[in-house]
């Protein structure tokens, strides 16, 4: 008899906090597979390589920051429905909220003060909004 294993959705989670990045995918990784980057090229690249449930990335992270990220997934038809959850520490004010407005992807804007545990039921909802859970 053989027992039929459905693969766990995947999360790319992309901060150059380390320790955040760790304690994020901690909180996930029981439900979901987490692959983890350091910068928004790392992202792309694991994007690329097999396109994700959804992204958590960051805004300020070297080599691709959050946005240009998210332009980077828009402007590839493979990757761009991918949903993306912003998680940044950064203060957002107006002209931010509304540079990241433009991007029909992104589903949520979060902050770092936030427990990683409220983090993790948001990301929950965003992949279970998109049909991936």
């Amino acid at each position: 008899m053989y027992t039929l294993r459905m693969s766990r959705p995947r999360i790319v989670v992309l901060d150059d906090n380390e320790m955040f990045a760790a304690l994020l995918a901690a909180a996930l990784e029981e439900e979901f597979e987490i692959s983890v980057g350091h910068s928004g090229l790392q992202g792309l690249s694991l994007c690329l390589e097999r396109p994700p449930a959804a992204v958590v990335s960051d805004i300020g992270m070297p080599e691709l920051d959050g946005v240009q990220l998210i332009r980077e997934l828009s402007r590839r038809p493979e990757l761009a429905r991918i949903p993306v959850v912003i998680v940044t520490a950064t203060h957002f004010n107006t002209n931010s909220r509304e540079e990241l407005s433009v991007f029909p992807q992104v589903k949520r804007v979060l902050s770092k003060t936030q427990s990683v545990e409220t983090i993790a039921a948001e990301v929950r909802a965003v992949i279970s909004e998109a049909g991936g859970v």
